[in-house]
């Protein structure tokens, strides 16, 4: 997550130095979502080869290549630096997802997968601090290239968990009816209505992020400071989230009711936001953010052990790979639909209004599992 943010965190600084525009940070994620989207179904057959441990320090050594080549400045590089970052991501979710399966107790698993997931809020919250701080030291370049070794320190430090598991690792049989894992989401209809919601539910997350303040400072005359609180507030509800939600689960309950009931709270929080947001005080807002970061950032780690709880033995990898296509298509498209409901009816809470009614559909197929058994992990 730390390789994600570090160059939008320090984008005024690289800006300032190479003369690129910050508004290219657009293509920046674009570029980035869509490389992951791009390799994220096939993900399950190199596990199956190079084994999850491998291509987990895979990912981190892609990171520390992409972060290393964009300290250079060149055009190129930084181009290349978001492409090769989407595809350590792609990398990341299916090799971590058939570790975690393999060592956790079925009972812990739910809250096992959400406290892994607190690293993307913990990662966003360390850049926020530590990359500002470290440019007056460092400069932007040095800071990247401090990045590239810590990364390549992290891929290291995870060689003795390949001698550990990797000896062990279950076979990896090829799912029935096609080579990919988004196939197999496609013909089971649990699952492909996780990943339906999931689309739904990663756009909100990205939106949340990417334009609230924005939102608040440009339409309800917040300062950027008090703005980037509320922002951080948000981002705190999304750290409680994923471990609160994680932690009520037991193996027993059905997890695509609480699922359904997330997607009501964040349909619920965005429409707060974006009818309410200037009526209400400070204190009300900062609740509000809250409840917004708590449910649209909350859900992913619940999400992931549902996946994997779904697919099939030997299958997690390949499954949650197949899964999360559906996830990064939210994280590319979800921005691009808010602008343009933002620019049609030229305010931005127009884009939350548009998200929160596909959080709702996403909600509703759901909502068509009430009736399913609560079955053991």
């Amino acid at each position: 997550m730390a390789a994600v943010l570090v160059l939008p965190v320090m984008a005024p600084a690289v800006a300032a130095d190479t003369g690129l525009p910050t508004s290219l940070l657009g293509v920046y994620s674009f570029l980035m979502w869509t490389a992951a989207l791009t390799a994220s179904s096939g993900i399950g057959r190199l596990i199956g080869r190079l084994g999850a441990v491998r291509v987990a320090q895979t990912s981190l050594a892609l990171c520390a290549v992409a972060v290393g080549c964009g300290a250079t400045g060149l055009t190129a590089a930084l181009v290349a630096m978001p492409a090769l970052i989407g595809i350590a991501c792609a990398l990341e979710t299916p090799a971590s997802s058939e570790i975690l399966a393999r060592v956790t107790p079925p009972a812990s698993r739910t809250f096992i997968f959400s406290l892994k997931q607190t690293g993307v809020q913990t990662g966003g919250m360390l850049a926020g601090v530590l990359f500002p701080a470290a440019l007056p030291i460092l400069g932007w370049r040095g800071a990247m290239a401090a990045l590239a070794v810590l990364l390549l320190a992290g891929a290291m430090a995870l060689e003795p968990m390949h001698r550990r598991l990797e000896a062990r690792a279950p076979a990896v049989r090829p799912l029935g009816g096609g080579p990919t894992g988004f196939g197999y989401i496609l013909r089971t209809r649990t699952l492909r209505d996780l990943a339906t919601a999931s689309f739904a539910f990663h756009a909100m997350q990205v939106c949340l992020n990417t334009f609230l303040v924005a939102y608040l400072v440009g339409e309800h005359d917040y300062s950027l400071a008090a703005a980037g609180l509320l922002l951080t507030i948000a981002q705190f509800g999304g750290f409680v989230g994923r471990l609160g939600f994680g932690f009520l689960l037991g193996p027993r309950l059905a997890v695509i009711r609480l699922l359904a009931g997330i997607g009501l709270g964040m349909t619920a929080a965005a429409l707060g936001v974006a009818l309410a947001a200037g009526d209400l005080p400070t204190s009300g807002l900062a609740l509000l953010c809250f409840a917004f970061g708590l449910t649209a950032s909350g859900w992913n780690g619940v999400f992931l052990a549902e996946v994997a709880r779904q697919a099939p033995p030997g299958e997690i990898a390949r499954v949650t790979g197949g899964a999360m296509v559906s996830a990064y298509a939210g994280l590319i498209l979800g921005p691009v639909a808010f602008s343009a409901a933002a620019a049609s009816a030229a305010t931005l809470g127009a884009g939350y209004l548009l998200l929160a009614a596909a959080t709702l559909a996403g909600t509703i197929v759901l909502h068509r599992h009430r009736h399913d058994p609560p079955r053991a992990v």
